[in-house]
C-alpha cells in the first residue's frame, strides 16, 4: 500500500527544512551536531499517526541573529533514510508514489534570509525542493545560544500534494497535512 509513503515523504521535507531553518539561527556559521539533533515529521494514515524521522541529512549554515537577512542556509535530506517504524509504510515511502528516491533521492532547503517577528520567533524564508517540485517555504524556528552552542526548534505544516507526493491518494486515505519538527545543536 503506498499511502503511508506519501505522509512520510512530506513529513521528511518539511522537518529538512525546520532542520535548516534552525541550524541557521544559531549565530555566523555553524555546524550541526547530528547526535544531538533530528528532523522528522507526522502524517496522518487511516486516521491514526505515522511518525518518521530522517536519520542522514546534511546543513550548511551561515547565520548571525544580529544580522537575519544576510542569512544562508542549505539543507540536503537523503529521502531513502527515512525511517518510521512500520515495515509497510518503510517499505513503500521511498517509492514512485512518494518520495520517488530513484528519480529524486534528496529533498532540499535552501534560504537566503531571515528575519525575527516581534515575538522573537524566527523565520527562514526559501524554496523547498521534493520529487523536483520547488515551492516557496517559510520555516520558524526558536532559536537559543549559549556561548558556542545553539539550540533550535521549530515545527510547521506542509501539505504534501504540493510536491506531488503520494498523488492520487484521497486525504480520507492519507493525511495531506503533514506536521514537520526539528530540534537541533550546532556549535561555531
Amino acid at each position: 500500500m503506498n499511502t503511508p509513503r506519501s505522509l512520510a515523504t512530506a513529513f521528511a521535507a518539511a522537518s529538512l527544512l525546520a532542520l535548516a531553518v534552525a541550524t541557521a539561527a544559531t549565530a555566523a556559521e555553524w555546524t550541526v551536531n547530528q547526535e544531538k539533533s533530528t528532523l522528522g515529521f507526522t502524517a496522518t494514515q487511516g486516521g491514526s499517526e505515522v511518525i518518521g524521522t530522517f536519520e542522514s541529512w546534511t546543513a550548511e549554515i551561515d547565520f548571525d541573529p544580529a544580522a537575519p537577512g544576510s542569512a544562508k542556509i542549505r539543507t540536503v535530506i537523503d529521502l531513502a533514510s527515512v525511517v518510521t517504524g512500520e515495515p509497510q509504510v518503510d517499505g513503500q515511502i521511498t517509492g514512485e508514489a512518494w518520495f520517488n528516491t530513484g528519480e529524486h533521492p534528496q529533498a532540499v532547503f535552501e534560504a537566503a534570509s531571515a528575519r525575527q517577528r516581534e515575538d522573537g520567533v524566527y523565520e527562514a524564508e526559501g524554496s523547498l525542493t521534493i520529487n523536483g517540485v520547488s515551492l516557496p517555504i517559510t520555516v520558524p524556528f526558536t532559536l537559543e545560544i549559549d556561548g558556542d552552542t545553539a539550540s533550535a526548534k521549530g515545527e510547521m505544516e506542509i501539505l504534501r500534494d504540493k510536491w506531488s507526493v503520494g498523488e492520487g491518494f484521497p486525504e480520507s486515505t492519507v493525511g495531506t497535512a503533514v506536521k514537520v519538527s526539528f530540534e537541533v545543536t550546532a556549535q561555531k
